[in-house]
């Protein structure tokens, strides 16, 4: 009897871990551009088109959070680092869930487009990285 109760507590608590959606690493805005001056990171907007168009950070890339699988055009790499930012932080969280399902693994989101670019280093916004 006791050897059922604990395999059902380990299956329960498998569950759980299972079921636990992955949380985003949100980092703040100084330290997105510390991640952005490492290595060659790939920085996405998963903002709309239209938003894209209207305003992005200098070097990003265009791909809304619901084609977000479509990366692998772009880096099959899953170690590479990855920096997500929208409007708010919320596409950006959905879209490193589903990231982290494909196996990346160096994902940041640094949500807020507008602290971005505010906080946006001077050497980045003339060109230089």
């Amino acid at each position: 009897m006791r050897i059922y109760s604990s395999l059902i507590s380990a299956l329960l608590l498998l569950t759980s871990l299972t079921i636990t959606s992955v949380q985003a690493e949100v980092v703040t805005a100084e330290e997105f551009w510390q991640h952005y001056n490492t290595g060659n990171p790939i920085l996405i907007d998963v903002r709309s088109n239209d938003e894209f168009m209207a305003g992005h950070l200098p070097q990003s890339i265009n791909i809304p959070f619901d084609k977000i699988e479509s990366i692998t055009s772009f880096s099959d790499e899953k170690s590479q680092i990855i920096l997500l930012y929208c409007r708010s932080g919320q596409r950006a969280e959905i879209a490193e869930q589903t990231l982290k399902e494909l196996g990346y693994n160096n994902i940041y989101n640094g949500e807020n487009y507008q602290k971005l670019l505010v906080a946006m280093p001077e050497s980045i916004s003339n060109g230089k990285k």
